[in-house]
């Protein structure tokens, strides 16, 4: 594999190819089939204007059914269109908020089963709690909790924002009762990220049950979290339902045979090794084609990217990592210490920087 340089870099993010991705919703199985009557009604790819997707008031609930699952990006990503859309006007909101600068839970329930039911053969999901869940998604990220009212404002910013690396929402969970946990942790990353990391995390997951540090993928995406925690990465990989989650100090040690694919046989890795890697995994990425969490069928594709706007971004991933092991000075790191890195930092409490 050749080096990456930062000129190529820039050039391959000019050149990103749509992922395509499949659904998964933790409210169940019929509010899935439900987000995709919208998706299968007016917000398909024959109807909407590439050019202004959030024009389409079917698109903008379909982005909403299938949040924090998806972010809103991933709306204009699976019809292949540009995720720069125009920002939601205030009209195209007032349609669904009944004409009110603000959106309240029950003009959303509304808008909600109006537009399924303009849908020949859409489905309904069994219950209005699914549709409350997922407006209390979006109510969390631009901070309205108290009321359940989303000003126009708020909600545009929410379709444009929290999509972006490192954006993190107001607050986890309207419940206030339910506890942070790992899983629903806004992990923040650096602009130059690009949406990489997020690419790499769904590649990983295709294999993160044969073990977090067993395979290309998810090294990469324990490294690309390095300003969180691989325990976060791994409550986020597995589905709240898989019991006996495992943790970083519980998984199986670096495997050598990884490591030495990065480093091509050296004995250490370098910065340029990463670089190397990730933007490879990055090059004709995998995809499921059907499966449950554990056993999906995966199928390499002709699609690239999202690739980091500079090759900056794996640099500063790779000097926390370099800090924590204690080779800022060469950013050359041993199987042994970058192992140890894997296994225990997400429990060491220690966090130097170069």
């Amino acid at each position: 594999m050749f080096a990456f340089s930062a000129a190529l870099a820039a050039l391959l993010v000019s050149t990103v190819t749509a992922t395509p991705h499949i659904i998964r919703q933790s409210t169940g199985p019929s509010a899935t089939r439900s987000c995709l009557s919208l998706r299968d009604g007016s917000c398909n790819a024959t109807n909407i204007d590439k050019s202004n997707i959030w024009n389409n008031t079917d698109c903008v609930l379909y982005a909403v059914c299938t949040y924090p699952t998806e972010n809103p990006s991933y709306v204009p990503i699976e019809y292949g269109a540009s995720t720069n859309q125009p920002r939601l006007t205030e009209s195209t909101f007032k349609i669904l908020s009944g004409g009110k600068d603000t959106m309240t839970q029950q003009a959303f329930i509304d808008a909600y089963y109006g537009a399924i039911s303009n849908i020949p053969n859409g489905t309904y999901p069994d219950s209005s709690a699914d549709v409350i869940q997922e407006w209390a998604n979006v109510a969390a990220w631009t901070g309205d909790c108290s009321t359940m009212e989303i000003p126009y404002s708020n909600f545009a910013d929410w379709l444009e924002y929290s999509s972006n690396a490192g954006v993190c929402p107001a607050v986890s969970n309207c419940d206030a009762s339910k506890a942070v946990g790992p899983a629903e942790q806004c992990v923040p990353q650096p602009s130059t990220d690009n949406g990489s990391c997020a690419e790499i995390k769904n590649q990983c997951q295709l294999w993160v049950t044969g073990g977090l540090f067993q395979n290309l993928y998810c090294v990469l995406a324990s490294m690309c979290y390095a300003e969180s925690t691989t325990d976060i990465l791994i409550a986020q990989e597995y589905p709240s339902y898989v019991s006996n989650i495992p943790t970083s100090a519980s998984e199986a040690r670096l495997s050598y045979d990884v490591f030495s694919n990065i480093t091509k046989g050296a004995s250490t890795m370098s910065e340029q090794n990463v670089i190397d890697a990730y933007y490879g995994a990055l090059t004709g990425t995998w995809i499921s084609t059907g499966g449950p969490f554990g056993a999906e069928s995966p199928e390499k594709t002709s699609n690239n990217g999202p690739y980091p706007t500079s090759t900056a971004y794996v640099s500063n991933f790779w000097s926390i990592i370099a800090a924590w092991t204690g080779y800022c000075d060469t950013k050359e790191i041993p199987y042994s210490n970058l192992a140890d890195y894997l296994n225990h930092a997400a429990t060491s409490n220690y966090h130097p920087t170069c």
